[in-house]
């Protein structure tokens, strides 16, 4: 280690298009080789915890092989749910024939931090003698893909829908027609309803396609944010639970196969990041 870099690979061990894995202090970092030199992030998924180095990789862009989140590898910018957080990255050098990343990432903001204090006098303190850490190497050859779940649920109160709560906006109904008071209750109800990997409502994201009423029936068509989601059980026991509160009838919860997109949302700007 010299001057806040450690060395994580030679030059020519990681080919264009591959990627290496290594361990420091037992965190795990993936350094890629791309077509404009190497880039470095931290292996895990900020959705999930997945592991990122085992998922599909486009030219500067690395999706999850658990949820389908899709990441820039040379910022680390968020590019698509289920994930709303960036990825760390760290700040790779090729010194001589060695390859070499800035490690702890805390020392890069440490440094700014000591140019900032420059400009003004103040006690100089003793340094810190970095620590070597411990690396634990493992190659890898370009990208792979696969799938699983994880992350908390924030409890909102079920409470039945009032007509005059503001009613949330309502998906395009195939009869042109404006929806009926009591479809505009039951998505007044629906907004209880939380999709537990993003955080924001059923309604919010624009799940609920169609809310059918029929005497004795309801029928609610919705999609998902991502294939196989592990939450869709509870989704669609909440969803009926929901509507049940305005409508003590039968309930039909179908699941559609059509792909969601943040353009369905009645306002994207709820995620916090542009798509």
């Amino acid at each position: 280690m010299s001057d806040g870099f450690v060395r994580v690979a030679s030059v020519g061990e990681i080919p264009e298009g591959g990627l290496k894995e290594v361990r420091l202090d037992d965190r795990s970092i993936a350094i890629f080789h791309l077509e404009d030199g190497y880039y470095a992030i931290e292996d895990v998924c900020t959705h999930d915890g997945g592991p990122l180095a085992e998922g599909i990789r486009e030219g500067d862009v690395i999706e999850c092989p658990r949820h389908g989140a899709r990441f820039d590898l040379k910022t680390g910018a968020v590019l698509s749910l289920p994930a709303v957080t960036p990825v760390p990255t760290l700040e790779v050098r090729v010194a001589g024939d060695e390859i070499q990343i800035q490690w702890p990432p805390e020392a890069a903001t440490a440094s700014a931090a000591a140019v900032r204090a420059e400009s003004s006098p103040a006690p100089a303190s003793k340094p810190t003698e970095p620590r070597s850490p411990v690396i634990a190497e493992t190659p890898r050859s370009p990208a792979i893909a696969e799938t699983p779940p994880s992350p908390a649920i924030a409890e909102t109160p079920l409470s039945p829908a009032i007509a005059e709560a503001p009613a949330p906006a309502a998906a395009p109904q195939p009869s042109g027609q404006a929806p009926s008071q009591q479809e505009m209750a039951v998505r007044s109800a629906l907004e209880t309803v939380m999709d537990p990997e993003i955080g924001l409502s059923v309604i919010d994201l624009g799940l609920i396609r169609t809310v059918d009423i029929q005497p004795g029936r309801t029928r609610v068509d919705m999609l998902l944010t991502t294939p196989f989601c592990p939450y869709a059980p509870q989704m669609i026991a909440d969803v009926k639970q929901a509507t049940q509160s305005v409508l003590p009838q039968e309930c039909d919860v179908e699941i559609l196969p059509d792909a969601w997109s943040p353009d369905m949302m009645p306002d994207p700007s709820l995620l916090g990041f542009s798509y």
